[in-house]
């Protein structure tokens, strides 16, 4: 049975405005019927362990799990900065187990300019295997997410499962971050169209223990705009998918009023209404 989360940053311009805090985002979660909660790294007050802990409490009382936390690395971009990406991962894992979470999500980033791709993506092969190896000690999964750059396409991401090559290493599938889709965020390939789309979503999804089902621009039903979330649905429910689809609003309607709307809508697609 496929389950609806939500990430924290969807609620980033209440959180901006000191409107909203961990907290607060989780009984907020409980009163829109949310199965979980996805906190973001960067709403932590702090790693110290009488805050987690009273976070991870109030999950328990709410009775929200938490099936995923999201570590922002880039690989990619910055050579020099590889291993303390590394250390932030590994901070990251522990602090997300330490909640109840049992996988990392992890980003690879971009090629710098001018650079060489190949060396780009050997370097990122490498980071990532190494993540994997320290969740693995640790007892926690690391899973690679699509977000443009190097991982634009399932081509890529299929590319970064086969190389990595540890079994303690998944993906994430995104459905705001393939070429092809219309509308704002995501990549931009010419010639790439929403054919190109859902075949990358019909790549990764067998191998995804993770969703995150990207909003940009809900209607009155709560449909998005730019995704047919019946097609994804479509997509995951033919792999048999079994896990959380997190809830993640990108769109410049207030957040108040668009996600109440695009988690009824979710909320039917999850329960295959």
């Amino acid at each position: 049975m496929m389950r609806l989360s939500c990430l924290s940053l969807s609620y980033q311009n209440q959180f901006k405005a000191g409107k909203m805090d961990l907290p607060k985002f989780i009984s907020a979660a409980r009163g829109l019927g949310f199965d979980g909660v996805d906190l973001h790294m960067q709403h932590l007050k702090s790693f110290d362990r009488i805050y987690l802990k009273q976070l991870r409490r109030m999950c328990l009382d709410n009775g929200m799990s938490v099936p995923s936390f999201p570590v922002s690395t880039e690989f990619g971009l910055y050579p020099e900065r590889v291993n303390a990406e590394i250390e932030k991962c590994r901070v990251g894992m522990e602090t997300g187990l330490f909640l109840g979470a049992p996988l990392a999500r992890v980003f690879v980033g971009s090629t710098p300019p001018g650079a060489n791709a190949e060396e780009t993506f050997k370097r990122c092969v490498g980071a990532l295997r190494r993540c994997a190896e320290i969740g693995a000690e640790i007892g926690m999964v690391v899973a690679l997410q699509n977000h443009s750059g190097l991982t634009s396409t399932g081509d890529d991401m299929l590319r970064f499962y086969k190389a990595v090559d540890h079994p303690n290493f998944a993906l994430v599938l995104d459905t705001g971050h393939f070429t092809g889709r219309g509308g704002p965020r995501g990549p931009k390939i010419e010639g790439h169209t929403y054919d190109n789309y859902y075949h990358s979503l019909e790549q990764v999804a067998p191998l995804a223990p993770f969703v995150r089902v990207k909003l940009y621009d809900v209607n009155e039903q709560g449909e998005e705009k730019y995704i047919d979330y019946r097609r994804v649905f479509k997509i995951l429910n033919g792999v048999h998918y079994n896990g959380f689809c997190s809830l993640v609003y990108e769109g410049t309607e207030d957040e108040l009023t668009a996600i109440p709307r695009g988690a009824r809508f979710l909320r039917k697609m999850v329960r295959g209404d």
